[in-house]
C-alpha cells in the first residue's frame, strides 16, 4: 500500500501538517506514516513537546515513541470524526517510526520502505523556508528529495482541493510534470491552472508565445485552464495566485534559483506571506520502474 510520509517534531505547525496530510490520504487512498529523527547527545533541552535533558538521554527513544503514539491517536480520533460524517470515505492506516539519524536520511529510508507518494512538512510562522521546523534539513529536503514534497503553512487549515496552480515556464520538461500533476488533480476532481508569468519577449513574439502555450496545454488531460500573469518577476507572480482562489501551488524542483532566493534575503518572508498557501515541490527526473505501484507503471508518472 502506498503512503504519505509526515516528518514531525511534535510542534503545532507539524501537527497541523499531519492533519492536512490525513485529509490528503483519504482522497488519495493512501496510508499515513509519521516519522521523527532524533540525535544523541542533543544540545536543545526541548524539541516540540518532548523534553530531552542530559540525565534522560537514554530515554530519548522511549519519549519519542510515546509522543508519536499520542499524535497517531489524535489523528485516528480525527479520522473517526470524518468517517462518522461520511462512512464511505477511505480509511488510511496510521503508522509511525523513529530513528537516531538525520531527518533527510530517515525520510528517504522511510519513503523507500512504504512506497511513498508524497512527503508533507509544516512551515513555521516566520515565512522562510529555512525555518521549516527542522532547520537546515528542510532546505536539504527541497534540494535532495526524491519524492514530491508538500510544504504546509503553519496556520493553513485543510479544505477540499478544487484548484491547483502550476507555476511553469512552458518548457517540455515542465509539460511532463504538468501531466503528473493533472493525474494528482483527478483524485480531487480539481482544476489544474497552468500559470505562466509573461515577459517582454512574449509581447514582441506573440505568435511564438501563443504556439508554445497551446502546445504545452494540449497534451494535458483533465480540467485544465491557463492563467497568464502579466507582472514583473516570478516572485510577484506567485503573490497574484493568492487572489485566484487557489488551494495548492506546485513548482518543479529544478527552479533552484527560486528556492535560493526564497530561503535567503530580506524579501523572502514577504513573499511567503503573499502566497500563504500549500506549496508542492516536484523533483526532476523521478524514477519509474516495475517495482512501483500500478499507476506509476501505467502512466510512467511516479506517485500520482
Amino acid at each position: 500500500m502506498r503512503a504519505i510520509i509526515v516528518p514531525t517534531d511534535f510542534s503545532n505547525p507539524s501537527k497541523n501538517a499531519a492533519r492536512f496530510a490525513l485529509n490528503l490520504a483519504i482522497w488519495l487512498k493512501a496510508d499515513l506514516h509519521l516519522c521523527h529523527a532524533y540525535n544523541i547527545p542533543v544540545e536543545s533541552p526541548m524539541m516540540g513537546e518532548v523534553p530531552w535533558t542530559l540525565p534522560g538521554l537514554p530515554d530519548v527513544k522511549k519519549d519519542t515513541e510515546k509522543a508519536l503514539k499520542k499524535l497517531a491517536k489524535a489523528l485516528e480520533t480525527k479520522e473517526n470524526i470524518l468517517q462518522d460524517d461520511d462512512p464511505a470515505l477511505f480509511r488510511p492506516a496510521i503508522t509511525w517510526s523513529c530513528a537516531q539519524t538525520d531527518l533527510v536520511t530517515l525520510i528517504h529510508d522511510t519513503a523507500n520502505s512504504t512506497k511513498a507518494i508524497l512527503v508533507v512538512m509544516g512551515m513555521t510562522g516566520s515565512g522562510k523556508l529555512n525555518r521549516l521546523l527542522f532547520g537546515s534539513s528542510s532546505v536539504k529536503m527541497i534540494n535532495e528529495s526524491k519524492y514530491p514534497l508538500l510544504i504546509v503553512p503553519h496556520d493553513h487549515r485543510y479544505r477540499k482541493i478544487e484548484k491547483i496552480a502550476f507555476a511553469t515556464d512552458l518548457s517540455k520538461r515542465d509539460q511532463k510534470t504538468a501531466q503528473s500533476i493533472a493525474r494528482f488533480a483527478e483524485y480531487f476532481d480539481a482544476e489544474l491552472m497552468v500559470s505562466y508569468v509573461t515577459g517582454f519577449s512574449d509581447l514582441v513574439n506573440e505568435l511564438v508565445y501563443l504556439h508554445k502555450k497551446d502546445e504545452f496545454i494540449k497534451n494535458i488531460e483533465g480540467k485544465v485552464t491557463y492563467l497568464p500573469i502579466e507582472v514583473v518577476g516570478v516572485n510577484t507572480g506567485l503573490g497574484v495566485l493568492r487572489y485566484k482562489d487557489v488551494d495548492l501551488v506546485v513548482m518543479g524542483h529544478e527552479r533552484k534559483s527560486f528556492f535560493e532566493r526564497l530561503t535567503t534575503g530580506s524579501h523572502s518572508a514577504a513573499l511567503a506571506r503573499k502566497v500563504q498557501m500549500p506549496l508542492m515541490v516536484i523533483p526532476e527526473g523521478l524514477p519509474c520502474s516495475s517495482d512501483t505501484i500500478n499507476d506509476q507503471i501505467k502512466y510512467c508518472r511516479p506517485f500520482f
